[in-house]
């Protein structure tokens, strides 16, 4: 049995049958569907086609055709149709073989300009004509929206069924599925008391890779879910896995569902690429408070999500805000108070054993936006940073601190009862409104909607009143027993004497110092730096800082000044760098060898611009020694020697500056691989115009005699035209 459409010339191709599945799971146990598949082959016999010319394409089994995976067989199939192998395509149905309209397009346009016929199910189509082309448009575009239609009926299911609670996943180390589905604590008493280490340890380290570090120096192993069966496997900490516990809101009692997004994009082979991208706390779907037991307080998790947020890696203009273990006491709190950013932290030198700290802000140089806005040395800072902090801490200065606390926390009391007092009247009204709207008589629509209102009214107040006793309440509760205040000034006496002692890291300095303040606002005046201290909770100390008085810096040389603005016309700071580094010269101040950095900064200094970019106008630009070396096809040497001889131009601005060769087209006809007839070698030419050798090559260097370079074979070098010397032009014009 033939089709109408299907001429001899399909028949003397192949008819390709494509076989294709979703999933492993689908390819393991939806047999029948794959079976309906490999049965178009006795269907392409039907049609007329020989078995040894039906081809099988099953190599996109276990694979998804909604386009964000690679498909080496439908690769292959459209490749040979546009080779003009294909005179048939089966699948069983559209969805087979694309599942965007992207792929199927291009299927169909290729069918079209070569001749290929697609066929289905439900009958054979021609995409070159008109009807079948747009019907088999319209079964593209259906298959497209099916997948969407059943992606989003599935995601709508799960969500719904994660708002009640009741969506089961694979649950984090230290929780298990009861009989009745519900979410408790494991009776694993070792992966119990693992987690609680690891909260506890957290806060006491500081940092999520400081807690992997110390379990991996402990040796303790990590408990990890197995996707086969859910059972427990302890293996070595990394910090993926760490990093993955201890933001899971799980271990805070919160049930959580969609916390992350499905991102696309593309790779530097322009394929396209999806990964998963964690999403915000406040932009989770689903997220259900108090929902299980709870490992830590959700106040705790909060911490959690602060410190990770606090210790992610700053960007190349800001200061990072994780404790290090260098000597700067303000590294991380300390910000510009002329321009408000972050200040950086670097070390200079040796003062004392150890290095010397030095504040600096450099945003604007890091955008290149501007220079340095204002630097100053650490030690003296650090120093009077730490007389306040000491100062603050202890005898008196404690005490009336003490005494300020006791006063607010009785001006807390006093709020907190005139709430609960707004709250009982609010509750009070709440109820009685409720009460008029049971007596209101069910058709009486008009009082009971009015009363109705109210009501609701009435209970968002009482809401809001609950959540401001609730916050209240909080604050009192946290408020210091006499038995905890004197236990921070007996810590407060001995801090002077911890502070310096040896065993003390400069790490528990600055947690200690951020334990109390808030952040440091240094602002440079001349020799003075005002410091604006900002304690937690608010308050406000300033202090100022005397730095030391250092002598001034030797003036710059007006010849270095003089070479670098020449050489700024047409180099770039490192070039201008390298160029001062071979001609051995030192910087002024301390007489180290010159960067680029250093050469920038001496540019800022006397407001000499930066090297502009080469303009559009290729007559214009000239090359390196190299780059002509590349363009001419010869050796630098080569080069060399030509600029010697005048064979190219350039110029050299200073001594061990680069050459600058200016490379015309008139440059590249003088180099030929044969020499003219008649024009005479270099020894040759000398003889015959009876000059000197230097006299001859001065002449070249002037363009007054015609000349070429010859660059292949033995007798390579320079050939003259003796005619076109200024003495024979003398001899010529006399006869």
């Amino acid at each position: 049995m033939t089709h109408a459409k299907i001429k001899p010339a399909h028949l003397s191709r192949n008819a390709y049958v494509y076989v294709r599945q979703s999933t492993q799971h689908q390819v393991q146990h939806h047999l029948e569907s794959q079976q309906r598949q490999y049965e178009l082959r006795q269907l392409a016999q039907t049609l007329g086609f020989p078995l040894n010319h039906v081809v099988v394409i099953d190599d996109d089994l276990g694979v998804s055709a909604s386009g964000r995976a690679d498909r080496v067989g439908f690769e292959r199939l459209v490749s040979d149709v546009a080779l003009g192998r294909a005179g048939l395509v089966l699948g069983l149905e559209v969805s087979r073989l694309a599942r965007n309209n992207r792929d199927w397009y291009e299927l169909l346009d290729l069918c079209a300009m070569r001749d290929t016929l697609i066929g289905d199910a439900d009958g054979i189509y021609d995409p070159a004509a008109y009807n079948d082309r747009l019907l088999l448009g319209l079964k593209g575009t259906m298959s497209e929206a099916e997948l969407h239609i059943l992606k989003a009926r599935m995601l709508a299911g799960m969500q719904h069924k994660a708002e009640k609670g009741e969506l089961r996943f694979r649950l984090a180390p230290g929780y298990e599925f009861d009989e009745g589905g519900a979410i408790v604590k494991t009776n694993d008493e070792q992966v119990a008391q693992f987690i609680e280490l690891l909260f506890d340890k957290l806060f006491e380290i500081g940092s999520i890779s400081g807690l992997t570090k110390f379990l991996l120096h402990e040796g303790l192993q990590l408990p990890r879910r197995e996707r086969s069966d859910g059972g427990i496997r302890w293996q070595q900490a990394y910090y993926r896995a760490v990093f993955t516990m201890i933001t899971n809101p799980i271990y805070a009692g919160i049930y959580a569902y969609g916390r992350s997004e499905t991102v696309t994009d593309f790779d530097a082979q322009g394929s396209r690429k999806t990964r998963r991208r964690l999403k915000e706390m406040a932009d989770w779907d689903v997220v259900l408070q108090n929902h299980h037991a709870a490992y830590i307080s959700q106040e705790t998790f909060q911490r959690v999500q602060q410190m990770v947020m606090h210790n992610r890696a700053a960007k190349r203009e800001q200061a990072s805000t994780v404790l290090r273990e260098g000597t700067a006491l303000l590294q991380g709190i300390v910000r510009c108070g002329h321009c408000g950013r972050s200040m950086t932290v670097t070390y200079h030198g040796r003062a004392r054993g150890r290095s010397v700290p030095h504040y600096g802000c450099m945003a604007a140089l890091a955008q290149q936006r501007a220079g340095v806005c204002q630097s100053m040395g650490g030690h003296r800072i650090d120093q009077a940073i730490s007389h306040v902090f000491l100062e603050t801490l202890t005898g008196a200065q404690l005490e009336s601190q003490f005494l300020a606390l006791r006063k607010l926390d009785a001006q807390q009391d006093a709020v907190l009862q005139q709430l609960l007092l707004q709250r009982e009247r609010a509750s009070f009204e709440a109820n009685r409104i409720e009460r008029q709207y049971n007596a209101v008589e069910p058709e009486n629509r008009v009082v009971a909607r009015t009363l109705e209102t109210r009501w609701n009214e009435a209970l968002a107040k009482l809401t809001e009143l609950d959540m401001q006793v609730a916050d209240r309440q909080r604050l009192v509760s946290q408020k210091l027993s006499d038995s905890e205040q004197q236990q921070l000034m007996e810590l407060a006496a001995h801090l002077p004497r911890l502070w310096v002692h040896e065993k003390v890291s400069h790490r528990d300095r600055k947690a200690l110092l951020r334990a109390a303040i808030e952040e440091v606002q240094l602002r440079k005046q001349e020799r003075i730096v005002n410091a604006k201290i900002i304690w937690k909770g608010g308050a406000i100390s300033e202090t100022s800082i005397q730095l030391i008085n250092l002598p001034p810096p030797p003036p710059t040389p007006p010849d270095l000044v003089d070479l670098v603005r020449e050489l700024a016309k047409r180099f770039t700071d490192a070039q201008i760098a390298g160029i001062l580094v071979r001609r051995r010269i030192k910087t002024p101040k301390m007489h180290r060898t010159f960067t680029a950095r250093h050469v920038g900064d001496l540019r800022r200094s006397y407001d000499i611009s930066r090297c502009p970019d080469p303009g559009p106008d290729a007559t214009s630009r000239t090359y390196t020694v190299d780059q002509t070396a590349q363009l001419l096809n010869v050796s630098p040497p080569t080069v060399y020697l030509w600029l010697k001889l005048g064979v190219l131009v350039g110029e050299q601005v200073t001594a061990q500056a680069p050459w600058q060769v200016q490379l015309t087209e008139v440059d590249r006809n003088r180099l030929t691989p044969e020499p003219p007839p008649g024009w005479l070698t270099l020894s040759e030419a000398v003889r015959e115009l009876a000059i000197s050798k230097q006299t001859l090559l001065n002449w070249v260097k002037a363009r007054k005699i015609a000349y070429v370079y010859v660059v292949r074979g033995r007798r390579s070098g320079l050939r003259f035209d003796v005619n076109s010397a200024p003495k024979r032009k003398q001899q010529r014009l006399l006869e």
